[in-house]
């Protein structure tokens, strides 16, 4: 391989064609794609210019396992466009499409603007399979075939989260005899979970997952102790001869106190550890740590490599099944947003839409209450409309100020209020419902349309809330077409209102001193009957019908037989 003092951005300056440099050269765009390659980089690569060119560095086959700082897992063109600094010495194992591996030692040089951003990195690669190919570092026994072994399962296994760190660590478990522990940062970091595996002793991993299940929520913990220090410092950490006692400090208050209620199921004197980060695309999603007694194949410095390695895979693996969960989940969403849109043009029953509407909060925001407040213009109150999820067989029917707490927050600022402080329910009306029920958080968002406020949709849940932005975007679209179903539903009574006082100015009673006889002969008079006609179906004779019609003209101010029929149309007395 060529050496020189320069960089290589400097070599391209000075050279007409890349295909003259004798070194393996690769060019990247600040995206991470090729742009070009010289004949050495496409020889060491097993690779074509057309494959190669167009192609990600993030999409590239490459085990990365070091650097000359130290371990590192993403691909070095990712490290120097995050970093905008030379990344050296990175030591690779690169999988050639004929079915070679051979490793590799990398180079990426960043060429920077003038202010100061990456425009392009240029790589150097050099072929050093024949050095390492007999070392330790890359033999079996020191860990490839873990690495190996946890990618075959990655790809078997159900993409979802907690499935992948059940698998990678009973993988790990029984491939290198010992306790492994994962835990996986939560949307909200402060929090995370834990998943624990020993093939060997299942007993201490059932202790570590019982702990978990005794946290609220259930499984998720706050992240203190070894996973903050590693996810802090973004380095792995190594102990070893560690005595119990102070690895059960390093756990954190939580994990203290509970080692303090439960003893150990195993009598244990010491035990190494060693832990990672587990990264994926620049960022750390949790932790990979390994529990085992003292023994004659201690764990050491380069079992950070295998160990790093298996962690970002399964972080790469855990951050595509979340992304995978979240559209699953948003595709819900919408479709629980059309059916109640559906719901809402087919039903004019305010009270069912809003029950409809609650059991979808319910359903796509995992809480466990909701109901609807509306405003009451004529004193300026909220009055409970609709409610569900209480464990109460019946909510009160309470009416609350308009600036009350929570809800009238939510309503004066007209923006979604959550509440995930135990000590701010103290200052609700409503504290005693709090109370009865055990709800831990609250969120309200006001019902708006048109400009007009309406009321207030609430949420509750019995344990501690971390919504995100796409959760309270989702409680605010709920709220939309709450206030539209709201909204509707008032028009609708408004138009029925009319409709119905249109239909009493149009139909007076008839003269209440009219006859049932005279009403009668007046139903034939419009039909058109002559008095013969009337006679014959009234059974009486033409004189007397000529008596009742001329009573008829008196009582309703007419004077024959087309003005009374006019004046019976126009009134609608029949």
């Amino acid at each position: 391989m060529w050496v020189g003092s320069a960089d290589n951005s400097k070599i391209l300056a000075v050279k007409s064609s890349w295909d003259e440099i004798p070194g393996a050269l690769i060019a990247y765009d600040p995206n991470g794609q090729v742009t070009d390659a010289n004949e050495a980089a496409l020889e060491v690569l097993g690779s074509t210019r057309r494959k190669l060119v167009g192609s990600f560095a993030e999409d590239a086959d490459w085990l990365v396992l070091e650097s000359a700082e130290g371990p590192m897992s993403v691909h070095p063109v990712t490290a120097a466009l995050k970093s905008v600094q030379p990344v050296r010495g990175v030591l690779a194992r690169v999988h050639r499409p004929d079915g070679a591996d051979v490793w590799v030692q990398v180079d990426a040089i960043p060429r920077l603007s003038s202010a100061g951003e990456a425009t392009q990195v240029v790589v150097t690669i050099a072929d050093v399979t024949h050095l390492f190919a007999r070392s330790r570092l890359t033999s079996r026994g020191a860990g490839d075939h873990i690495v190996s072994e946890v990618v075959n399962q990655l790809a078997d296994v159900h993409l979802e989260t907690r499935a992948i760190l059940v698998a990678v660590t009973n993988a790990l478990s029984r491939m290198r005899p010992a306790t492994w522990v994962a835990e996986l940062l939560d949307k909200d970091p402060s929090t995370s979970q834990t998943f624990a595996a020993n093939v060997e002793q299942p007993e201490i991993a059932g202790y570590i997952n019982r702990w978990g299940a005794k946290l609220d929520p259930p499984g998720h913990g706050p992240t203190t102790g070894v996973s903050q220090r590693i996810i802090e410092s973004g380095k792995p950490m190594l102990l070893k001869d560690m005595p119990i006692g102070k690895l059960l400090e390093l756990t954190g208050p939580e994990g203290q106190a509970y080692a303090a209620e439960h003893p150990l199921p195993v009598a244990v004197d010491k035990a190494d550890l060693l832990a990672v980060p587990m990264r994926a695309r620049g960022g750390i999603v949790g932790t990979l740590s390994i529990y085992e007694l003292p023994s004659s194949n201690p764990l050491t410095d380069k079992d950070t490599v295998w160990m790093q390695a298996v962690a970002d895979r399964t972080a790469l693996a855990i951050e595509n099944a979340q992304l995978y969960e979240d559209a699953i989940r948003r595709l819900e969403r919408l479709g629980s947003l059309q059916s109640l849109s559906l719901a809402l043009s087919a039903s004019p029953d305010l009270r069912l839409t809003l029950k409809v509407i609650l059991d979808q909060v319910a359903a796509q925001l995992r809480v466990d209450a909701a109901d609807v407040l509306l405003l009451d213009e004529t004193d300026n109150m909220l009055t409970l409309a609709a409610s569900s999820g209480f464990q109460a067989t019946a909510v009160p029917d309470y009416r609350l100020p308009v600036d009350e707490g929570w809800p009238g927050r939510a309503i004066n600022s007209r923006r979604i209020e959550t509440v995930t402080a135990l000590s701010a329910f103290s200052q609700f009306r409503r504290r005693s419902l709090f109370a009865r029920e055990g709800f831990k958080a609250y969120g309200a968002v006001p019902l708006i349309t048109r400009g007009k406020l309406l009321g207030a949709l609430e949420v509750y849940h019995r344990s501690p809330l971390a919504p995100d932005q796409e959760w309270l975007s989702f409680l605010d679209a709920l709220g939309s077409v709450a206030a539209i179903a709201i909204d509707n539903a008032a028009m609708q009574d408004r138009l029925r209102r009319v409709q119905v006082a249109g239909v009493a100015r149009r139909a007076p009673a008839p003269p209440r001193d009219l006859s049932r006889l005279e009403l009668q002969i007046i139903r034939f008079v419009v039909e058109g009957r002559t008095n013969r006609e009337i006679a014959s179906e009234v059974h009486l004779s033409q004189n007397t019908v000529k008596f009742h019609m001329r009573q008829i003209f008196q009582k309703t101010g007419t004077s024959n037989r087309t003005e009374l029929a006019h004046q019976v149309a126009k009134e609608g007395w029949l």
